[in-house]
């Protein structure tokens, strides 16, 4: 009886840390700009922290691209929304400033995003190949900075078709890196050709938008050049189907893209208890998740383990996915 109740005192000393360990105090959430989708997720998330992890306080502050893998690094942030492109990058060390970031996988939650060069008509190019063969004088907008992991992808796509920035230049066209909205501004007023989002969901809002003052292509990438800049970055390569705006005055044939995720990354040294209670409570709202963004139904935590780069997971996400039986 003695030895019996000793085991029961011994396992309650344990289950009282381990709900010490994940009641952490603050979590801090790293995300994108407030209001955006990076942003409402990662609200999402440290609502349900708050509900399913007693005692922990959370807050949400913008953020975006390096810098949020700089404050995980520097434990600015526990937690932070990340591409998985760009988790790769930092954590081998292909960095702009060439350092080698060392952090943890949570879950993987928002895709796929696909690569989308949207021509408008009266350009009279129809692929990438017409634009090099033809020297036409692109002029292409892209997201800034011209370091942000969706433009790297979109400069990556056109290098592997011989269609470099010095190259658009001898022929008279341009690269402009500017806001989301600029760029759909200067295609419909006529000072741009193309623009390309390396990585994006569809049917997006803006291509949406763009339909509605002129008709557009969304120019093919072959598999070859996809499977290509898909293994640069640790990505997945998945195939567009044809015409998804087929009701919004675009047009396209079914091709081939690199497929960029979004995903929730923590600090490595991040205690194993709170992480696995974190990866719980998310799980535990997949539902509620869902209804913020549609692009959202992307989460599934039977699969949220992969689709992480090359990042390890944090082994408190691991034994969570372990004990659901979702990885071995």
């Amino acid at each position: 009886m003695l030895k019996f109740l000793s085991r029961m005192a011994i396992a309650t000393v344990l289950a009282v840390m381990g709900a010490q360990a994940a009641s952490a105090g603050q979590i801090t959430i790293t995300a994108g700009s407030p209001g955006g989708g990076y942003f409402k997720a990662a609200a999402a998330l440290a609502e349900y922290i708050k509900a399913d992890i007693p005692g922990t306080q959370t807050t949400v502050i913008p953020g975006g691209g390096w810098g949020n893998i700089e404050r995980l690094q520097t434990g600015l942030a526990d937690i932070a929304v990340v591409e998985n492109a760009l988790a790769s990058m930092a954590y081998k060390g292909n960095s702009p400033n060439h350092k080698k970031y060392d952090f943890r996988m949570l879950a993987s939650f928002r895709g796929p995003n696909i690569g989308q060069a949207a021509i408008v008509n009266s350009a009279g190019i129809k692929s990438f190949e017409d634009i090099r063969k033809k020297k036409f004088p692109l002029r292409v907008v892209m997201i800034s900075p011209p370091s942000s992991i969706i433009s790297t992808i979109a400069v990556d796509v056109m290098a592997a078709y011989g269609i470099t920035e010095e190259a658009v230049k001898s022929w008279g066209g341009k690269f402009v890196y500017t806001s989301q909205n600029d760029g759909f501004n200067m295609l419909m007023d006529g000072r741009a050709d193309m623009f390309f989002l390396g990585a994006g969901y569809y049917p997006h809002s803006k291509y949406v938008q763009l339909g509605t003052k002129k008709a557009f292509t969304l120019l093919p990438i072959s598999k070859e050049v996809a499977e290509k800049v898909a293994n640069k970055y640790g990505l997945s390569v998945v195939k567009v189907p044809a015409d998804i705006y087929k009701n919004t005055n675009g047009s396209n044939v079914a091709y081939w893209s690199q497929s960029l995720v979004v995903d929730f990354a923590v600090r490595k040294d991040m205690p194993d208890d709170l992480v696995y209670a974190v990866a719980k409570a998310f799980a535990h709202h997949k539902a509620e998740f869902w209804k913020v963004a549609k692009q959202h139904k992307f989460y599934d935590p039977s699969v949220a383990w992969k689709n992480v780069g090359s990042v390890p997971l944090h082994p408190g996400a691991a034994r969570f996915y372990k004990e659901m039986g979702y990885m071995k």
